[in-house]
């Protein structure tokens, strides 16, 4: 895939992890997070740190690109195999949780809908790059 085409996948990525990433932790999860708002930084704290936030999102969204381009999407042609993929890859992103469930004074439904929605949030990613890559490559 040529350079122009692999920046729209990376940002069509990076914004479908942004936009999924507010729908998980500023609306779904949110009222968990206000019951123990004491493990968290302050809102102020959170908003003068949103950007090792973004970088984080940029990561995991350049990971995601270069893995789907360089081995998946020659091979991937079916809208299955992009969620079995993204399944997959969000088993891995959130492999963390329970990690932390165990180290962390973290409650137990945290961490478990860090792994369900983390692994949901794969798969709509996935998805999204799907058919971006798709799109593109009807061009």
């Amino acid at each position: 895939m040529n350079p122009k085409r692999t920046i729209v996948i990376l940002l069509t990525a990076f914004a479908a992890i942004w936009i999924t990433d507010m729908l998980i932790h500023q609306l779904a999860m949110k009222s968990a997070y206000m019951a123990v708002s004491g493990l968290w930084r302050t809102p102020d704290g959170m908003k003068a740190l949103i950007k090792w936030l973004m970088v984080g999102q940029f990561m995991a969204a350049a990971g995601l690109t270069v893995i789907w381009i360089n081995r998946c999407a020659p091979n991937t042609t079916t809208l299955k195999s992009a969620i079995r993929f993204g399944f997959f890859v969000g088993l891995i992103a959130t492999s963390y949780a329970p990690i932390f469930y165990a180290v962390l004074p973290i409650p137990g439904l945290i961490c478990l809908q860090w792994a369900l929605y983390g692994i949901l949030q794969s798969v709509v990613v996935t998805v999204t790059v799907y058919l971006t890559t798709y799109k593109l490559s009807q061009e």
